[in-house]
């Protein structure tokens, strides 16, 4: 991004990666995570039951590529990187409200005459129907239910030497289907490759009240060949935070309690360029939160994941736009298998002043009158326990009318401990822990008491955990037919 740029706004939007695919022209999608892309790797395909074509029906292109970055031939680099063109197909009844049926004779044709002279194709999804005719594709992956969709990689790629850098043409696809209107989709094609890289910081804050807020400054840049022409997309996720609806250019999953933010910058980003954004993404830790975490991820605007992006009637920030500034990204890394895509990992952890805070767990103990019953305790909450050495006990006063059952070593397997008479002799029942299959708990149901309580206790170090309050939590019965 020229300078220029620099003074442009910026809309950061949040979400993180993991599982995403690119997004077709006009195509919103919301939730997180990117998907990692490797050609060999097996298709997404939903359709659980065989169900009969009827009625009209409805396809939308989910995913796409908008732009397709072919990188140059290496002769060093036998197997070169080249992105994955995923499809998403989804498939639903024309009629809202409609009854159960299919999109019949799903077809995909695909004229790939600009990569000829450029890049070979190597191999076609033969399990979707695909195959090749010099450079056109068809692939008929056949019937998609209402409500299911399916996606796949149709075909792979390899460079060809000297092939001039830059924008070279355009991939066309039409999808057809029997009962369903054609879809069509342009790709622009472009000889060349940008490598998008962030900043991987890895901070971690101790001792954050609940509410105080905490700060990130995203920062990304560009290592590849290519310039980016469209526009950056930065998404922030929050985890046991929120994120203020702070600034005008950026769009958020929640007017209140936001946990997710989309940030665009318009661009370009010409490689080799750097910036990070000229003030802070803030969030707020929750009032309950005992660790937490805020993460972003950069992505290319045009083929940001349908699964990632924010709608654009999502709310938007209330404040002065946030802006960019140049830096040095010579530190920044990125993600190998999707470099012309996104880059994830810049990352803020938290611990609060609650890590040490134990609180106990309630539980129920459900069953028949004149029966025995099984269950397991839960563990508290709280880094405070258990104390040192790793042992701790959990003190259980049975509610009215229901008796413990001890269950002698012999009885069970050795790595699950059980519950036993408290040796204080005073009427509880000491349940030992942690146990990695959890502490059992057997009990019998002598007679229906109603409103019958219990509860179960832990004990802490109180200078570590000076709330004792939630120490104590209830312990009932829900009585079976």
């Amino acid at each position: 991004m020229a300078s220029a740029a620099v003074a442009c706004a910026v809309a950061l939007v949040a979400a993180v990666v993991w599982a995403a695919a690119r997004p077709a022209a006009g195509t919103d999608g919301t939730g997180a995570a990117h998907r990692a892309h490797t050609t060999a790797s097996p298709a997404h395909r939903w359709t659980p039951t065989p169900t009969p074509v009827s009625g009209k029906g409805l396809l939308t292109l989910r995913s796409a590529p908008n732009v397709f970055y072919l990188p140059r031939y290496s002769p060093y680099d036998v197997a070169p990187y080249v992105p994955d063109y995923d499809i998403a197909l989804a498939a639903s009844n024309a009629s809202p409200g409609g009854g159960a049926g299919a999109v019949g004779k799903v077809e995909v044709d695909l004229d790939l005459a600009a990569f000829e002279g450029k890049a070979e194709i190597r191999h076609v999804r033969k399990d979707y129907g695909c195959v090749r005719t010099g450079f056109h594709v068809r692939c008929a992956p056949g019937d998609v239910r209402f409500g299911g969709f399916t996606e796949f990689v149709p075909f792979s790629l390899l460079p060809r030497p000297n092939s001039a850098s830059g924008p070279a043409g355009v991939i066309r696809m039409t999808v057809r289907a029997a009962n369903a209107p054609a879809v069509h989709h342009t790709t622009r094609l472009i000889v060349g490759m940008p490598y998008l890289t962030l900043r991987q910081d890895n901070t971690k804050l101790t001792g954050v009240r609940p509410g105080d807020a905490m700060r990130l400054t995203p920062a990304f840049g560009n290592k590849g060949d290519t310039g980016v022409d469209g526009g950056i997309s930065v998404v922030v996720r929050a985890q046991s935070a929120t994120l203020p609806l702070r600034y005008a250019n950026c769009r958020y999953d929640k007017a209140v309690g936001a946990t997710q933010a989309q940030c665009d910058f318009p661009g370009p980003l010409p490689a080799g360029a750097a910036y990070e954004t000229d003030g802070p993404v803030t969030a707020l830790a929750d009032r309950t939160a005992r660790s937490g975490l805020v993460q972003y991820s950069v992505w290319r605007t045009v083929d940001m994941s349908y699964l990632s992006r924010l709608p654009e009637s999502a709310p938007r920030g209330t404040g002065a736009p946030l802006r960019l500034r140049p830096v040095d990204g010579g530190a920044f890394t990125g993600d190998e298998a999707d470099r012309s895509e996104v880059a994830s990992g810049g990352r803020l952890s938290f611990e609060t002043t609650q890590v040490d805070d134990v609180a106990a767990v309630g539980f129920t103990i459900k069953g028949k009158v004149g029966r025995t019953a099984d269950l397991t305790v839960p563990y508290p909450k709280g880094d405070g326990w258990p104390g040192p050495g790793g042992r701790g006990t959990l003190w259980v006063t049975l509610p009215p009318g229901v008796s413990l059952v001890e269950v002698p070593p012999e009885e069970h397997e050795s790595d699950i401990p059980y519950c036993y008479p408290s040796p204080k002799k005073d009427g509880t029942v000491a349940c030992p822990g942690p146990a990695p299959a959890g502490t059992g708990l057997r009990v019998r149901i002598d007679k229906r008491v109603e409103g019958a309580r219990g509860s179960v206790r832990v004990t802490s170090d109180s200078a570590l955990d000076p709330n004792q309050a939630n120490n104590t939590a209830p312990v009932t019965v829900e009585y079976l037919p």
